[in-house]
């Protein structure tokens, strides 16, 4: 299956073009949410990391049991 699909993308012409596509989607998604962690302020950062040590709020769910 592997050779097939090696076969099939070098007989294809400007193939390279997607690797290096999808190496810049995934260093711009990086650096956004880096970007966005460093201008975020520090009580948003301290209150989304209190987030899971916080009670839990009643839900329906809860209720019912």
């Amino acid at each position: 299956m592997l050779r097939f699909i090696k076969h099939h993308l070098a007989t294809e012409s400007g193939v390279e073009f997607y690797g290096i596509f999808s190496l810049m989607i995934f260093v711009l998604f990086f650096l956004v949410v880096l970007f966005r962690l460093w201008r975020m302020k520090k009580t948003s950062i301290e209150e989304l990391s209190n987030i899971p040590l916080q009670m839990e709020e009643p839900t329906i769910q809860n209720e019912l049991s």
